[in-house]
């Protein structure tokens, strides 16, 4: 009891939150994303509407905390201080909840069981358009592209001096991967940003650089999605074929590899304005993402020019029939334009705006 009365009485505060796309609005929510993606500071600027004795804030990760005394005594507690909100941070999914008027539950995987009555809501790290809410110093929106380029999506980060970058990326990734193993083949994954492979092609080269099998590569690439660090996009109706990597920050190859290739980069901060707002998402040949639901194909083409991204669109034209595709969207960094080409709608936009008019 003397644990859960010591938590009681420390105040939370988040005086520097900057409003997310996603608030907390139901008395039952399951709040779940990678570490580090801004749930804590969501939380907090939520208990900002509520008195200090009216809520209990548990993060199941505190090392101080005794487990065992807290689920022994919590009901109790809970009672006899007329708890009205709960919060478990981190929660592991190990004991029963205890009736209360509102919970908050935190997680940082997708694989959780599901709680009856709460509203799964995901977190991901900054898409565009919140990027551009955490700076408050500049107003030009190409350079605040160029900056996110170069910062990345996690908000602690992208607060730090951009010189720093390289070193807290990696210092956050061995906090957040904390099995040695687990780090090495993330490593390979970063390493491999937009391009096509299978486990096994992973497995092969890990082996000769550290003692693994399949199946313990499987299980922790596994664990790696379930995190959403980790994105493996499937080729359209092709679920055998070589998956297309994707990290959920595109900044984390450069942080890990002198190997850089910007057009790979680039096209994973187009994937990630995708995922972030729940698009289910394919590629194909010669496409880069595919959503079968809006019959939407979306290229990226980096700096081509109009003319060289109206050849490419005239070769695609037969894969764009065979998929019944509607409307292609070709995102870039400078070119724009629009047309109609054989009854289909040809849309050509920078990502700036391409980001920030997404639905």
């Amino acid at each position: 009891m003397q644990s859960l009365q010591f938590l009681y009485e420390i105040p939370h505060k988040n005086p520097l939150f900057i409003d997310r796309k996603i608030s907390i609005q139901s008395k039952k929510v399951l709040l779940d994303g990678p570490r580090k993606s801004g749930k804590t500071s969501l939380i907090l600027d939520h208990l900002s509407h509520y008195e200090l004795k009216e809520y209990l804030y548990l993060d199941w990760a505190d090392e101080r905390i005794d487990k065992n005394e807290i689920i022994e005594h919590l009901n109790d507690f809970i009672r006899r201080h007329s708890i009205r909100l709960l919060i478990v941070e981190n929660f592991d999914f190990s004991f029963e909840l205890p009736r209360v008027e509102e919970t908050i539950i935190s997680t940082s995987t997708s694989t959780c069981k599901p709680l009856q009555g709460f509203e799964t809501l995901t977190l991901y790290p900054l898409d565009f358009e919140e990027f551009l809410a955490f700076d408050k110093k500049h107003s030009n929106v190409e350079h605040l592209f160029n900056l996110f380029t170069n910062q990345g999506t996690f908000p602690f980060l992208i607060q730090q001096n951009e010189s720093e970058h390289a070193k807290l990326t990696q210092e956050m990734l061995h906090i957040v991967l904390r099995d040695p193993l687990e780090y090495v083949i993330y490593k390979r994954f970063c390493e491999l940003q937009g391009s096509k492979v299978s486990l096994f092609q992973i497995y092969n080269y890990l082996k000769s650089m550290t003692k693994i099998s399949k199946d313990k590569l499987y299980v922790l690439a596994t664990h790696l999605i379930d995190q959403k660090l980790l994105f493996l996009v499937e080729k359209y109706r092709q679920p055998n074929a070589n998956k297309k990597v994707y990290l959920i920050d595109f900044t984390f190859k450069d942080a890990l590899s002198f190997k850089k290739d910007f057009l790979k980069r680039f096209e994973n901060m187009v994937f990630l304005e995708l995922i972030k707002r729940d698009k289910i998402i394919y590629y194909e040949e010669g496409i880069e993402f595919y959503l079968p639901e809006e019959s939407l194909a979306i290229l990226c083409a980096g700096f081509s020019t109009t003319q060289a991204i109206e050849a490419r669109l005239q070769k695609l034209l037969p894969s764009f029939w065979a998929l019944h595709v509607k409307r292609v969207e070709v995102v870039t960094l400078s070119s724009e334009s629009a047309q109609d080409i054989e009854g289909l709608s040809f849309s050509i936009i920078p990502f700036w705006e391409w980001a920030l008019q997404l639905s």
